[in-house]
């Protein structure tokens, strides 16, 4: 008798719970609009070395109201990006890329964004200052990810990299590794 009248308790708060879509800020689609399945990105170093990075799937969950009252009364907007490199012509590494969810407080979101052994993710919302990037006067708000700010560097085995540049309007522009070598986005298809 008791556990009936625990699952009708249950039942009744979640019935009597009031479920709240959370959406996108404008802010917000700007990390993930800029890519799409089947976009390639070609990036050159200074040594001519050449690494190729393959949008691969672009899962997009929007709000519909369903919410489950035990875990949250909030149903939010959610986008992730999948990828896969081709480092240096001979490997191949998929993981995700950019995966960012609506903000309950409708302030502008964070995103996490990994790139091979480093990824960034902050629940505090606190970006890195954007500055325009000194190679290419059209990306003018280049946020920059490195050590500092990564609360994990060392994911995807050994790839060594240091530092990724990332701009609001055109994505990942340029990356680098512990021996100096850079990446920079020579073009997008």
């Amino acid at each position: 008798m008791k556990y009936l009248i625990l699952i009708l308790f249950c039942l009744l708060i979640q019935s009597c719970s009031d479920c709240t879509n959370v959406y996108f800020t404008e802010n917000d689609k700007t990390w993930f609009t800029n890519y799409n399945v089947g976009d390639k990105l070609i990036f050159k170093s200074q040594l001519n070395d050449y690494d190729t990075i393959f949008i691969t799937n672009k899962v997009i969950k929007e709000p519909k109201g369903e919410c489950n009252p035990f875990v949250s009364e909030f149903d939010k907007d959610f986008v992730r990006l999948d990828y896969k490199i081709k480092k240096d012509t001979f490997k191949l590494v998929n993981d995700y890329f950019v995966q960012i969810g609506a903000n309950e407080n409708l302030k502008d979101a964070s995103p996490v964004i990994r790139l091979l052994n480093m990824e960034y993710s902050n629940s505090r919302d606190k970006l890195p200052t954007p500055k325009t990037y000194e190679l290419n006067a059209d990306w003018k708000n280049v946020y920059t990810f490195d050590k500092g700010n990564c609360p994990y560097t060392n994911l995807n085995g050994k790839f060594g990299i240091t530092e990724f540049q990332w701009d609001k309007n055109y994505g990942l522009v340029s990356y680098k590794n512990e021996s100096g070598e850079k990446w920079i986005l020579i073009k997008k298809e």
